[in-house]
């Protein structure tokens, strides 16, 4: 095989490598939040909620590949033209790289794209306790209930959207309300059609097991 084949696979390798980094990197909080709005649900989801602190790892290692790629494209631009047989032309092979590159910084930075910002999610608890205000003042059912959930494994900004995802997904949740500091969610539920274990069963198959703290 020629140098520039070589470095041609080289530098393909190297981009599915970083896009396969990238994924892993997102595993822990993005793709549970997309498996959980799609339905799907399962303990195992909690096997990916636990590579949150492998992620830096996986960031620096799809940094680390996509630069070879990069480096790669950067070789065979430097090389005359030949009639060498490769994969894919340079046009596409940059293309490939540039979409690549995006992706991998989608993936890497989505966790901060799904959740609010800390300014963001002040502004939705001060709305939240006015909603609040307004249910007592609409005069909810009194059959509806409050429950305090401690929720484990939340370690981003994007994980209590998930836990929240989840819970709406319920039958009979009214609210919720999820906050990473402290890490609770505090749910308003009709108990005729939903009960306090199917809510923690709920977290529990979003890969975020959870009990309550109260009830009222």
């Amino acid at each position: 095989m020629s140098t520039q084949n070589s470095s041609n696979a080289g530098s393909n390798w190297s981009l599915g490598a970083a896009l396969g980094a990238a994924v892993a990197a997102s595993a822990c909080c993005t793709i549970p939040l997309a498996l959980v709005s799609l339905g799907v649900g399962g303990v195992w989801i909690g096997s990916l909620t636990a590579l949150a602190p492998y992620r830096w790892i996986f960031v620096t290692l799809a940094a680390g590949a996509l630069g070879y790629a990069g480096y790669n494209e950067w070789q065979l631009s430097q090389r005359p033209d030949c009639d060498c047989e490769t994969m894919f032309s340079s046009t596409t092979r940059r293309s490939l790289l540039g979409g690549g590159a995006l992706a991998v910084l989608a993936l890497i930075v989505s966790p901060y794209l799904v959740a609010p910002s800390p300014a963001t999610a002040t502004q939705q608890a001060q709305a939240a306790a006015g909603q609040e205000t307004v249910e007592k003042e609409a005069a909810l059912p009194a059959s509806f209930q409050q429950v305090i959930l401690d929720v484990e494994g939340m370690t981003c900004r994007a994980c209590p959207k998930t836990v929240s995802t989840a819970l709406e997904g319920v039958g009979g949740v009214h609210r919720v309300d999820a906050t990473l500091e402290p890490p609770e969610a505090v749910v308003r539920f009709d108990p005729d059609k939903t009960s306090v274990e199917a809510l923690t069963e709920a977290t529990k198959n979003a890969g975020y097991p959870s009990e309550p703290k109260s009830s009222s």
